[in-house]
């Protein structure tokens, strides 16, 4: 049986499955632990001390400098290559990228009663924009 390291944690699935998409298109194989765990209850995420990525032991660091890589943005660049049109998020009135982001209050109150009532987690899209420079108000 292969020795698994632990490369990376997360404390969310999505960011897990991105890591681990990363690595298996720079061809190594990687697992995901504790993830129907915190599918099934986000609660326990802390609890197992997140979603664990790992890999067979003679990949481990060759993970690390390609998730470090990730994290720093090395890849974007590729991104912006094959997908020219992609656009950073901007006030549409002054082209500002410094803007907060903030959930409607109708999902989020849906959220917070079905958390209550069922122990689910729906994830929440924060699609209400504030521009910090212009104090401009979009959402999409």
């Amino acid at each position: 049986m292969p020795n698994l390291i632990t490369v990376a944690s997360f404390t969310g699935p999505m960011e897990a499955h991105i890591a681990k998409g990363r690595l298996e298109v720079e061809g190594i194989p990687a697992f995901l632990a504790h993830e129907h765990h915190v599918w099934a209850n986000w609660a326990y995420s802390h609890a197992l001390g997140g979603i664990k990525l790992q890999v067979v032991g003679e990949h481990a660091e060759q993970a690390k400098a390609i998730l470090r890589a990730h994290e720093e943005g090395a890849y974007e660049v590729g991104l912006r290559q094959e997908i020219p049109d992609i656009e950073d998020n901007r006030c549409p009135r002054c082209g500002s990228t410094d803007f907060k982001s903030t959930m409607p209050f109708a999902p989020l109150l849906l959220v917070v009663l079905t958390l209550g009532i069922l122990s689910v987690i729906f994830p929440l899209r924060r699609s209400n924009h504030r521009c910090r420079a212009c104090g401009c108000r979009w959402s999409y």
